[in-house]
């Protein structure tokens, strides 16, 4: 496995790749995520994470809305 994101910088680059790589409907899934990588995070942190990201909720062509970057 590798190594648990300790830096803001490498939590934010973990969360980019999640949001990448899955459709994410919510900050508690996020959160889960993150957490199954090791990462434990407050929602309040989890939520000023996403707006210093830019992160915005759009609809995928299922018509779930996921988080993008």
């Amino acid at each position: 496995m590798a190594d648990i994101p300790s830096t803001r910088s490498a939590r934010h680059a973990r969360i980019l790749e999640l949001i990448e790589q899955k459709q994410i409907a919510s900050q508690g899934e996020l959160r889960e995520l993150l957490a199954g990588n090791g990462i434990e995070v407050t929602q309040a942190t989890l939520s000023r994470d996403l707006e210093e990201l830019h992160a915005f909720k759009e609809y995928a062509a299922n018509g779930k809305r996921i988080y993008r970057i």
